[in-house]
This record gives C-alpha cells, sequence and structure tokens, in this order.
C-alpha cells in the first residue's frame, strides 16, 4: 500500500485511516458502525472498520469520522442496557496501491 503523499493518518490492522479524501480513489463501501459497550474507545472502532474493510477488499478508510453519542431513553429501555454513550465510526472504504 502506498500512501498518498500529504495525507496524514493512522494504520489499524493493516488498515490506513484518514480524516481526508483522497483523490482519485474509488470508494468500494462506506462503512457505519456503532458500539455500545460500556468503556469502549477510538481503538475498537478502527478494529471494528477496520474487519469491515478488509472483507470490502479495501487497504484504507478515508473520510473517517468518529465520536460518542448519547443514546435514545427509548433504546435504553427496549435493550436493557444501562450504557448511556455509544461509539460510533464511518468512513469510505478504498484500496490504494
Amino acid at each position: 500500500m502506498k500512501i498518498p503523499k500529504g495525507i496524514k493518518g493512522t494504520t489499524v490492522g493493516d488498515i490506513f485511516f484518514t480524516e481526508s479524501s483522497v483523490a482519485k480513489a474509488s470508494v468500494l463501501r462506506h462503512l457505519h458502525i456503532d458500539i455500545f459497550n460500556q468503556n469502549s474507545n477510538l481503538i475498537e472502532v478502527k478494529k471494528k472498520l477496520a474487519e469491515e474493510a478488509k472483507l470490502a477488499g479495501g487497504n484504507a478508510v478515508m473520510n473517517f469520522h468518529y465520536g460518542q453519542k448519547t443514546r435514545d431513553w427509548r433504546a435504553l429501555l427496549t435493550s436493557m442496557r444501562w450504557d448511556t454513550e455509544e461509539w460510533y465510526g464511518e468512513g469510505d472504504v478504498i484500496l490504494l496501491k
């Protein structure tokens, strides 16, 4: 995998993550995940996305965004879980050559 000049990012599980867009890259698939486990973190988000990116045939995720959000109170009642926050991550899977 050759990372284009000027693109900053990190690698997790052999998958390159960047918040930037990569010029002339073809999107293989858009990914979005939610992690409901208490005490989750950004590494877990990236690991899950890396697994999905590999399954899609890619080796990089561009336009990567992540964060935490408060769970909807209805979801708390229906799932019988008491974690009030969840992590999310999303991005576009691409193949860097």
